[in-house]
């Protein structure tokens, strides 16, 4: 039953992580016109959703959890030339500086999966 585990000794059997996983999109190099990002919402301390558009929405995943993101007020993301690259960019959560491991492009079906309240 490897991937399988007890939890908290109370009898319960959790999924193996990729069954539970979140919906992740396409991933992409980098997100041009960054500059044009109409909005941003934190999904954990480790993803964030940035949208361009209602139809041009991005799933962030940091390189480690950024534990000031949840409770941020304020975000901030580097760029190079008006472009997002993964691997290289990071974002600034309230003074945190965390890096970009990868971008993801989401359908709005996704998008709406990830965001709602």
């Amino acid at each position: 039953m490897a991937g399988f585990k007890r939890l908290l000794g109370v009898g319960l059997i959790a999924l193996p992580l990729l069954s539970l996983a979140m919906p992740t999109g396409s991933p992409v190099s980098k997100i041009r016109f960054a500059s044009k990002i109409d909005s941003w919402q934190a999904i954990d301390a480790r993803h964030l959703v940035l949208s361009l558009s209602a139809s041009k929405n991005y799933l962030i995943t940091l390189r480690k959890d950024c534990h000031s993101l949840p409770r941020a007020a304020n975000v901030g993301v580097s760029a190079s030339n008006d472009t997002i690259y993964a691997g290289f960019d990071y974002i600034t959560a309230d003074g945190q500086r965390c890096a970009i491991q990868t971008i993801n492009k989401l359908s709005k079906e996704e998008t709406r999966s990830l965001t709602k309240a």
